[in-house]
């Protein structure tokens, strides 16, 4: 009655305790030994080239946003056939290019959504790898896009092709800079965040052409070309933010604010 639970516990597994059988432990210890030596002279697996891997990409991009981006570009090609492309139609091209960037949010940003960005920090390809590889497919398709408009809305109407790409490509890269930025400031909700912006930019250029209908004309083509360039030089700066902060890791000051 005397003895403590502990001491009674050490008694019974003492008398319970089966004795080891050196001779199983030593095989044991061999075929671990030999399993070691086996898969330390095997071969590694080749590495992917990014390229192969941004192309391997495609299988988690959802087939809708094809759709919707070869969808967008036949509209926006009816519009010039039907209306033609004066200066008051242009708030259309502004409107379709950055259209395209929210149809690609989705996408781009799924990881973050999905709360997968935590498992590919651990993976062979980790998040950052993932996020430009996906930038990188969807940023070729929209070079494909926007060429696309240039060439062919001049052929459907007649209008100048270089304004059709000053049109396209200012909001294009104005509306990549703001999904960026979103991107970066939260890493849960992209998607519904970036495309509320984008939709917000094309209220703004519809809003801006119903209240100053000239100024589309009155603005001069230097204008024009210094806002491509600010527009530019923002999506890549921001590019680069949110590339950055994504290889910083989870644990960084800037991920543990933006989650």
């Amino acid at each position: 009655m005397g003895t403590s639970l502990e001491e009674r516990l050490r008694e019974h597994y003492a008398k319970t305790a089966v004795p080891a059988d050196e001779a199983q432990r030593e095989r044991v210890v061999r075929l671990v030994a030999a399993e070691a030596a086996r898969t330390a002279e095997a071969p590694l697996a080749p590495g992917v080239p990014l390229w192969r891997f941004a192309l391997g990409q495609m299988r988690f991009v959802s087939p809708a946003a094809w759709v919707l981006q070869l969808a967008l570009l036949a509209a926006l090609l009816c519009f010039a056939g039907t209306f033609g492309l004066s200066e008051d139609a242009m708030p259309a091209v502004m409107s379709g290019a950055v259209l395209s960037v929210a149809i690609a949010v989705p996408s781009v940003f799924k990881s973050f959504d999905f709360h997968v960005d935590e498992l590919e920090y651990a993976c062979r390809h980790n998040c950052m790898q993932v996020l430009c590889s996906r930038l990188l497919l969807f940023g070729l398709a929209d070079v494909l896009w926007l060429s696309a408009v240039v060439a062919l809305a001049p052929a459907f109407a007649e209008s100048d092709p270089f304004r059709v790409f000053l049109y396209a490509c200012t909001p294009y890269f104005a509306s990549c800079a703001a999904v960026f930025h979103v991107a970066r400031l939260r890493r849960r909700g992209v998607a519904v965040a970036c495309v509320v912006a984008a939709l917000a930019l094309v209220a703004a250029i519809w809003g801006t052409a119903l209240a100053f209908p000239c100024w589309y004309a009155e603005a001069s083509l230097l204008a024009w070309i210094a806002a491509l360039a600010l527009a530019l030089a923002l999506a890549a700066y921001e590019a680069r933010r949110l590339v950055a902060q994504v290889a910083s890791g989870l644990g960084s000051p800037a991920a543990d604010a933006a989650a």
